[in-house]
């Protein structure tokens, strides 16, 4: 659990290079913030022999490791896994793909990409965009997915040695009152509510409202005015 003066925050860092875990315990530090690293290296579900990449537990690892968590930053190395018999390449768009299929609280977290390559990453998106639009040229620009999914991400672009200031940066931007609330509440995502007064939260652990919230703003900007109302009404009394 993070400390009592610092804001807990959460992000991802998916890299095939073993000691990036350590690298970014290194170089990510935010004044007055605790951030939690989660690492997850794609060439861990690589089996050689059959040259498979095993999704199914590399999907569940991921599921594991953000269960009940507010998740504030995604970063990822470009190239990782060449394509193997039974799956596509795997790189930064594929996880976001991944990440996006897998649930809706994945499409509005920041994300950031980078590579030592950044020419074949603007080559392989501008490629993979040029081929969806001439799949259908009739069909409106809005109904192209992945440009779509891209639009209305919160996606930013940088070289492999700009990674940890870009990181610092992004954490950084994410110190928000919303933040310090949500954050502090997932480090007890297995505490349930009850006798809130409101049926749609009592019963429900933490950290399966911390998802919700993930999914729907308004849920949250209400959630967070509900629960600061009842801390304010238990540890105050009112004067006059």
């Amino acid at each position: 659990m993070a400390s009592s003066n610092k804001i807990p925050l959460n992000y991802i860092v998916f890299d095939d290079e073993s000691d990036e875990l350590q690298q970014n315990k290194s170089n990510v530090s935010v004044a007055g913030v605790d951030c939690n690293l989660i690492f997850i290296n794609p060439t861990d579900f690589l089996d050689v022999a059959t040259n498979n990449f095993k999704i199914t537990e590399f999907e569940s690892m991921i599921d594991e490791k953000t269960r009940g968590l507010q998740i504030n930053l995604i970063a990822s190395d470009w190239n990782m896994l060449p394509k193997t018999d039974n799956y596509n390449e795997i790189n930064a768009l594929e996880i976001i793909k991944i990440l996006v299929n897998k649930h809706e609280k994945f499409k509005k977290i920041q994300y950031l990409v980078y590579s030592g390559k950044s020419k074949e990453v603007s080559e392989v998106l501008i490629g993979e965009i040029k081929n969806e639009i001439e799949k259908n040229p009739q069909d409106p620009i809005n109904s192209k997915q992945l440009l779509s999914m891209l639009l209305e991400m919160k996606l930013k672009f940088c070289t492999r040695a700009e990674r940890f200031n870009e990181i610092n940066t992004l954490i950084y931007n994410n110190k928000t009152i919303s933040l310090i609330v949500l954050n502090t509440l997932s480090s007890f995502d297995s505490n349930t509510f009850h006798n809130t007064g409101n049926d749609f939260f009592d019963g429900k652990k933490i950290g399966e409202l911390i998802d919700l919230i993930s999914e729907n703003n308004n849920l949250g900007l209400k959630f967070i005015r509900e629960f600061i109302e009842m801390s304010i009404a238990n540890y105050t009394e009112l004067n006059g």
